[in-house]
Order: C-alpha cells, then structure tokens, then sequence
C-alpha cells in the first residue's frame, strides 16, 4: 500500500512537472531554441553550402507565426526592381523585375531555412515571347520568378556574426544602420559588386548574370552568396557605427575602409568552429601559406578562369608597391596584421592546440581591428594614423605584448616611419593629465568639458559640444576595467549662443578616470596654448568668416573647417544625396560655392574587377 501511494505520488508530481514545463513552454515558446539555416561560408565557388544552427532570438515571426529573416538588428528586403549601371551617367537605373519575391524570407514548412537542393550557379532564364525576345512590362524585363534562398541566407548569418562579433571585441553594444537596424538588399543590381550606403545605412548586393569562356549557358552569380563579401559589406556597416562622423570622401579613410571590411570578414570566420575545422584540414594547420581564410572573392579567379582571387592578405606589400586605389592600398595594412595574426595563433596554438589557438587569435585581431577606431581622430584619418591606433590598443589593452613586431611589420611596408613613431610617442606623452570626477551618474559631461578646454588646448574662440558618452559595465576588457568614450563636436564661440561646426574629437577614459586618449577637433589637430596668440585659431576664424560669406552655411549642414597638406585651412560643407548605390557626397566649398560631386560608396571590388565581366542581358 505505502508502495502503491509513493509511486502515485511521484506519478502525480511528474505529470504536475510535465504541466509546469508545458506552461513555461507556451509563456516562453521561443528562447534557447536553435534554427538550422543553410549557407556558404566561403565564396560559392571554393565550397557548397553548410547547415548550421543560429539561435531563434536572430529571428522574428510573421503574422501566421512563421519564422523570418528578420529581427531587430538585421532584416532581408527586396525591391521589387533590379536597376543597372547607365554607362553613360554612372548611375543605376531601373533594367528589370525583381525574380526574388520578398516572401522567401519565410521560413520553410518544416520550419527552418535549409535548402540543400538548390543549384550553387542557376542558369539565367529571362521570359521570353514567341519572337524569342526577353519580355518586356512597363518597359523592364521580366525574369522567371526564383525560388532560390542561398543568397539571402548567406547575408543574413553573416550581418549577424559580423555584429556579435564586433560586440564582443568591441565590449560595448554597436547601434547600426538605422535606429540599430540593418537592412539588406540582396538582389538591389547587376554588378560583380555590393555596397553600404551610408545614406540609407542599409547593404545592397549585385546580381551578376555570366557565361563562362568553355559553356554557352548563361549562369546567375549572386553576391550575396558568397560569406566573404556579406561579411565585408557588414564590416562597412560595422565601421560606420564604431566611426560615424569620418569624412567619407576622405581618400585616407576610403584606404583604411577596406582593410577593415576585409578584417571584419577574416577574424569573424574564426569564430565557427565548422569553419575553423575545415580550415585546419585544408592547411594542416600551416597558415602561413594562402588559404581559404587569407583568400577573398575567389569567384573572381573562377569565372575568368584564372583561379586567381580578388586579394589575399598573405603578402609582402609596401606602400611603394601599391597604387592608391583604395583596395590595393587597403592590402598593405592588411598584410601586415595578417602577420601578426600568424604569431598571435602560433603562440596560443602552443598553449591551447589550433582549433583554440585560431579562435583565441580571432578575438586579438578583432579586438585590434574594433577598438583601434577609438583611438583615431575622428574625422580624416590617414593609414599612419590607424597604425599609430593599432600601437595604442597594443598599449592599452595588451601591455605593449606585440609592440616589437607591430612597429618593425609596419616601418617594413613604409605605414610608419622613425619620424612618425616618435610624433605618436610625442602625442602620447602630450595627451592632458585630466581625470573623471565621481561616479558615471553624477558626471555632467558639459560642464566637465567646459572646465577642461584650456587643458584640452581648445583656444577661447571655441568650445566642445559634448554629443555621446558610451560607457557599459555589462562588459569588461581583460583587466577588469570599464572605459568612457566621449565624442566632442567643435563650436565658433562657447555658450548656448556657439554655432556648431562638422569638426569632431574623441576623448577614451580608463577605467580609473584617467584620460587615456584625445583627439583633437581642430584642423590638424592642433592645440591651443593658453595666454599665447594662435596664428592656427586665427586661419580658422578667417576661413569660417570666408565660408559665411560665400553662403556656406547655407546648405542645412554646419560648416566643417580642413587642412590641406600644405598647412592651410579650408571650409567645406558636405552633403549627402543620392540614395541606395546612387548615393554620393556634393560638397560646397569657397573655391567651388556650386558645389561639386564626390564619390562615397565602397564595395568589396575595385571598378577595374567589376568591369571584367559581360554577359547576355537580351
């Protein structure tokens, strides 16, 4: 009897159990689950498609409760046009309708977003009429209609990686694309290309119809599909977030831009260990030789049929050997980190073995590559000046550990000189010995600034603005501490009456308050010492009273004051227009107060790669 009530007992907790889980379970239908998603992790043409698992909170659901590619920091749109570049104006155009229907970001029945049967290069199939000619409808063509989600996919897991990774280097959370959300655009163009825009913070993909020289078909490439150029694309978006008031005209940023992307993309691909396991089998663990990893956009080499990729970050390239085309000059930087990677992943290799010792390196290259951003100026930046921000990281965050083989990589690609390197340990030994009062909440930012300027070599004919304070105890870098980063924007005047200027700086607290970083917004970065006439104050003044004359100011946009190379200053006002791929920089200036047009838009190709292909559009 006794035995008969234990096991009743226990029968009836056990269903009481099974109720409560189930309760808990409808409350909460949606956390620590895991949805499998099929994409590439490399370019298409180096490997098929992989299934994975990426947790369900990436995702929101649809009206019907069906799971989407959506959530709110990453979401899959389509238009429902495909525009083509006019030869004749560079601009897109609208060419055809969007074969994607923008229901494809729909979870398949069984849930998820796997498809294993689909072709890794469909064939191109414009509809065509009895006369054999492509069907036009409101004067685009029509293409048969694609059930095809690889593309999709691949860009959607790797918007995601991207930003948890950048997070985490990071350590502090990174608002992107609009109102922390960023908007993909899959199949925007035909183009072996894909872009951010800055204008409408969103990436936009190329779709690029190709016949190989050996076949007669006419194959369809997205670039969507291959995980190196979503995750560079990404990178482009993370970047813009970490630095949001670069010039983005600025050739020297335009450099550095794509060594970031293409870093983004790199260190990122380090953090899946499906991905590091496969990289160890293809290499033996011998990274020293060109890989899947230093490799990117072998779709380049596969088309043409010359196995060669669009660039490879293992490389001895200097400053000399390169052009300034922005990504040819962007494989200098890259080459040399992509040194210090080696020696980062031979070390805790030794420690660790290889498939810890890759990730364990990822996060050091990642580390460098985010936190670098915070210690550069804010505006115009120069290689120099990022390499100089790689040695602060090295200082701040690692103890001067890789700083030998840092400065010997870079003085051997010419990004450094003996010259420079002593004007960043002048700067350093320069930087005011300023401290944060109290605790984070009790600190008014304004008035601590204000009480600063003098210390901050700001002269008396301007001020600071204080315009973010980013400060999270959520995460902590290796020694346990927290920082403060505080953007500045520069102002004629101080006081409520100041007219604020497009000139930012930054300033990077440690933990313990001290001030760890501060660039100044001033041209040059030039400093102002107190009681002492400033022959610098004065230009400045003079060129905004020249820019007010020649209206400017007028543009809706507050005047931004440059320095030339040869020591003058110049006013410019910059304003963006243009939307998607269109989008370009018109900028103002005394000698042109008409304005004048300046690209911004960075892709993961240079225009002479994008130009190689062609292909039967009728």
């Amino acid at each position: 009897m006794l035995k008969r009530l234990i096991i009743s007992a226990i029968t009836i907790l056990l269903i009481s159990s099974a109720s409560l889980a189930i309760s808990h379970a409808q409350s909460f239908p949606f956390r620590n689950l895991f949805i499998a998603i099929s994409s590439y992790d490399d370019d298409p043409y180096v490997a098929d498609t992989v299934t994975e698992n990426m947790d369900e909170s990436k995702f929101s659901r649809n009206d019907q409760g069906r799971l989407m590619l959506q959530s709110p920091t990453v979401s899959i749109i389509e238009e429902s046009l495909i525009y083509r570049r006019n030869k004749d104006t560079n601009e897109y155009v609208k060419f055809a309708w969007n074969p994607w229907p923008e229901e494809l970001n729909v979870a398949n029945e069984a849930g998820n977003f796997t498809y294993p049967n689909e072709p890794r290069f469909p064939i191109h199939v414009p509809e065509r009429g009895p006369d054999g000619k492509v069907i036009l409808k409101d004067g685009y063509q029509v293409w048969k209609t694609r059930d095809l989600h690889r593309g999709i996919n691949t860009a959607f897991e790797a918007a995601n990686s991207v930003k948890d990774a950048s997070e985490a280097w990071a350590k502090r959370d990174l608002s992107w694309g609009v109102d922390g959300l960023l908007k993909i655009e899959a199949h925007a163009f035909i183009d072996y290309n894909a872009f951010y825009s800055p204008s409408g913070k969103m990436l936009f993909f190329g779709v690029l119809p190709f016949r190989r020289v050996t076949e007669t078909d006419v194959n369809m490439f997205e670039t969507a599909t291959s995980w190196d150029f979503a995750a560079h694309e990404a990178g482009h978006a993370i970047e813009h977030a970490v630095k949001p008031y670069l010039d983005l005209t600025d050739w020297g940023y335009r450099m550095w831009a794509e060594s970031f992307a293409d870093q983004s993309a790199m260190w990122t691909s380090l953090r899946d260990p499906g991905r590091v396991e496969k990289l160890l089998q293809q290499t033996n663990g011998n990274l020293a030789q060109p890989n899947d990893l230093s490799r990117f956009g072998e779709a380049l080499g596969a088309i043409l049929g010359t196995g060669e990729p669009s660039r490879d970050a293992i490389n001895n390239k200097r400053v000399s050997d390169t052009t300034d085309e922005v990504h040819d000059r962007s494989e200098v930087l890259t080459g040399a980190m992509y040194k210090l990677f080696l020696f980062v992943y031979r070390e805790y290799s030794e420690k660790h073995g290889q498939a810890r010792g890759l990730r364990d390196a990822s996060d050091v290259m990642g580390t460098f590559l985010v936190r670098a951003a915070d210690y550069a100026p804010e505006n115009l930046v120069t290689l120099e000046d990022m390499v100089k921000a790689y040695l602060k990281v090295d200082k701040e965050l690692f103890d001067y550990k890789y700083n030998g083989l840092l400065v010997d990589e870079f003085i051997k690609r010419e990004l450094l000189t003996q010259q420079s390197l002593n004007e960043w340990l002048n700067h350093e030994a320069s930087i005011p010995a300023i401290k944060l009062p109290g605790k984070y909440s009790d600190r008014k930012f304004d008035k601590f600034i204000a009480e600063n300027l003098d210390s901050l070599g700001i002269g008396p004919n301007f001020g600071l603005k204080p315009i973010s304070v980013i400060q999270e105890d959520r995460f902590k870098n290796k020694k346990g501490l927290d920082e403060t980063i505080v953007r500045v924007q520069l102002t004629q005047g101080r006081g409520d009456g100041a007219t604020l200027l497009d000139n930012h700086g930054i300033l990077v607290f440690r933990g313990n308050g001290s001030l760890a970083e501060w660039h100044s917004p001033m041209p040059n970065g030039n400093t102002h010492t107190p009681g002492s006439g400033d022959p610098e104050e004065s230009k400045s003044l003079a060129m905004l009273s020249h820019a007010k004359a020649d209206k400017l100011d007028q543009h809706g946009v507050p005047v931004r004051l440059v320095a030339r190379p040869n020591g003058s200053v110049r006013a410019e006002a910059h304003v963006m227009r243009g939307k998607g791929p269109n989008t370009y920089m018109e900028v103002f200036t005394s000698d042109n107060p008409a304005g004048e047009r300046r690209e911004i838009l960075l892709g993961p190709l240079p225009p002479s790669q994008q130009k190689l292909f062609s292909a039967t559009l009728n």
